[in-house]
Parts: C-alpha cells; sequence; structure tokens
C-alpha cells in the first residue's frame, strides 16, 4: 500500500504546480470576461442615457432650419 501512495504522492506532487496555473489562468479569463460585459453594459446605458437628448437635439435643429429658412 505504501508504493501506491508514493506513487499517488507524486503523481500529486507534479500535477500541483500545473492545477495551480490552471487555476491562474480560469481566474484571469474571468476577470477579462467580467471586464468586458462591464464596459459593454456601461456603452448600452450610455446609449440608452443620451438617445433621449439626441431627439431633442435633432427636433430644435429642425425648427431652427426652419426658422432660418422662414427668414430668408
Amino acid at each position: 500500500m505504501t508504493d501506491i501512495q508514493a506513487r499517488l504522492a507524486e503523481i500529486n506532487a507534479r500535477a500541483a504546480p500545473v492545477l495551480e496555473e490552471h487555476t491562474r489562468l480560469v481566474v484571469a479569463v474571468n476577470k477579462a470576461i467580467t471586464l468586458i460585459l462591464t464596459v459593454a453594459a456601461v456603452g448600452v446605458f450610455t446609449f440608452i442615457a443620451i438617445e433621449p437628448t439626441e431627439q431633442s437635439l435633432k427636433e430644435r435643429d429642425v425648427i431652427n432650419q426652419e426658422q432660418i429658412t422662414w427668414k430668408r
């Protein structure tokens, strides 16, 4: 039984750094995905917030254009 335990300990010792690196990479990928989704959400919310203002600016531009045309 000790031979099997020794071999298992050896395998675990070799696998530990690989598993640690794998875990570190998974954490990094999760952080990157979270960052991308956060930036995308901020962009969507910014677009939603600006859209009503843009519509009022377009209306005001049309009114101003009509006034300039009327004065000529």
